[in-house]
């Protein structure tokens, strides 16, 4: 009686294991699902499987190929509001409005790293507009040189002064005044972007 007590009683360590061992594609949590919460893959029976302290120590020693990151938030069912790039639709998504279906994903920090990592073959302005960011939204509004008219132009898209998004490589300046004064040869009245 006192092994079935026990057997009714025990809810699991709370712990987390390889997750293909309880059904689930990441880790899971030892405890039994019955009690509601989705993140279990079931009480751990068998003394060979390996338990972690947290999500993240599981999916770095059990998944190594996926993001510990991803992995974590899928295995507690968390929101991730990481970038994945969507390389079949040429955009990138953030995973807490529109979850990654892949797991072995690369994932950024920011819009701007997933469009220049991810899906690279894009200019900036094109992936940010494929990604749904609104064209008013994009760029710094700062100032950087475009050497090959040899005029200080704004980092946006638009009309004058705006001289399309800047790349990587362009220093930007917060004033037209700063930025002009990098251009030799123009005075601050004929060195800004005034028109086409």
């Amino acid at each position: 009686q006192a092994d079935s007590l026990l057997s009714e009683c025990y809810q699991g360590t709370g712990l987390f294991y390889r997750g293909d061992n309880g059904g689930k594609e990441v880790c899971a949590r030892d405890c039994d699902p019955a009690s509601g919460d989705t993140t279990c893959g079931g009480i751990v029976e068998d003394a060979y499987i390996v338990l972690y302290e947290t999500a993240e120590e599981c999916c770095t020693a059990e998944y190594n190929w996926i993001d510990v990151n991803l992995c974590a938030a899928r295995t507690i069912e968390a929101s991730f509001g990481k970038y994945w790039p969507d390389k079949d639709n040429a955009k990138c998504l953030k995973d807490s409005e529109m979850p990654s279906g892949q797991l072995d994903v690369e994932v950024y920090d920011s819009l701007d790293e997933c469009c220049a990592s991810g899906i690279f073959w894009l200019s900036k302005g094109e992936c940010f507009a494929a990604s749904g960011v609104a064209q008013e939204e994009l760029g710094t509004n700062k100032f950087y040189v475009d050497w090959i008219n040899e005029h200080c132009v704004k980092d946006c898209e638009g009309p004058a002064p705006c001289g399309g998004l800047a790349q990587a490589w362009d220093p930007l300046y917060d004033s037209s005044a700063a930025c002009c004064a990098k251009v030799p040869g123009r005075t601050a009245n004929d060195c800004l972007y005034t028109s086409p």
